[in-house]
Formats: structure tokens, C-alpha cells, sequence
């Protein structure tokens, strides 16, 4: 019964989204190929429907912990003005990845991402991380196409946490420019 009702839910989550699937739902692991990512080129073409997930915060400071969706929302509002990224609304990636989680078991927070963005029809999702050392901060982001589970770019901006949402302005400019 309660698999009837999660299959159902997401069932309905595509026909509302007019996405399709692959019939493939075993997830690869993510392999990283750094002579890809080094000598890709840029992306050339319409916009890019990306699916950003929460950022891991890698510092001792529990008062950072609300930059683990802080930082995806600037980063969605920004890409929003701008046009060339399409950002996926958040709170429908994680309804979805909330059902994910109750109907299948075994897979990690990135596995769960990224079978949630292709349910949203996203073609990336945007993961990153934040480190704090001292006043320093670093934001790093990792690009991952939903259909391959490549990392097809990675990015950081470094500065200090006074100046978080210029670091964010900076990323945000590098992260599209790879879609330009």
C-alpha cells in the first residue's frame, strides 16, 4: 500500500512536470574525470534547467549551519535574474528527494539528488560546500549532469565571511559563465 502511494506520488510529480525518466534507476557512482573537466568546453546552447541541493558546511561554527541553504537560495535568486540558468524550485527537489528517501534505501544524499533532479527535469544539479578557517571562507560547487552522473565542472570562490555574498556574486558569475 505504501509503495502503491509513493509510485503514485511520483508518478504524478512527472505528469506535472512533463519530465521522462530513464527506466534505469540504479545509480553509477560519480566518477570524476579532471582531464574532462579541465578541457571541457563551455556550455553552448539554451538555457540550463539546474537543480541546486543543499551545501555541506565543513567548519566547527554551528551558527554557519543555515549557509547550508542560504547559499543554494542566493545562488537560485541570482541565476533567476539572470536567465541563463534556470534554477529548479527547491522546495519541489526536496519533496521529492523526501519521498526517495522513504521508498528506496541504500543510496547517499547525492544519489537522492540527482534521481530527484531528473524527476524535476533537470539536466544538472549543483552541489557544494563551504569551509571556514579562521575569518576565511571558501565556497566550492561541483556541476553533475542528472543523465550520466559525471561532475562536469567544479568551481570555488575564496574570500573573507564579511564579504560572503560577494564570494557567492563571484561564483555565481564563474558557475555561468561555463553556460555561456
Amino acid at each position: 500500500m505504501k509503495t502503491t502511494r509513493i509510485a503514485l506520488i511520483l508518478l504524478s510529480i512527472i505528469i506535472i512536470f512533463g519530465c521522462q525518466t530513464t527506466t534505469d534507476s540504479d545509480f553509477d557512482e560519480i566518477e570524476v574525470d579532471s582531464e574532462t573537466i579541465e578541457t571541457a568546453e563551455t556550455f553552448t546552447g539554451e538555457s540550463a534547467y539546474v537543480a541546486i541541493s543543499d551545501f555541506s558546511i565543513l567548519a566547527s561554527d554551528d551558527t554557519l549551519a543555515f549557509l547550508s541553504t542560504e547559499i543554494p537560495n542566493d545562488l537560485a535568486g541570482g541565476f533567476a535574474k539572470g536567465g541563463l540558468v534556470k534554477p529548479v524550485e527547491r522546495q519541489e527537489l526536496e519533496k521529492v528527494m523526501d519521498e526517495l528517501k522513504l521508498s528506496m534505501s541504500g543510496l547517499t544524499d547525492d544519489d537522492y539528488a540527482l534521481q530527484a533532479g531528473k524527476l524535476l527535469g533537470a539536466k544538472y544539479i549543483l552541489s557544494g560546500s563551504l569551509s571556514k578557517i579562521g575569518e576565511q571562507i571558501k565556497i566550492s560547487c561541483r556541476l553533475i549532469e542528472t543523465e550520466t552522473s559525471q561532475i562536469v565542472y567544479t568551481e570555488s570562490s575564496r574570500g573573507m565571511y564579511t564579504d560572503l555574498f560577494d564570494v557567492e556574486d563571484e561564483l555565481k558569475g564563474k558557475i555561468e559563465s561555463y553556460f555561456r
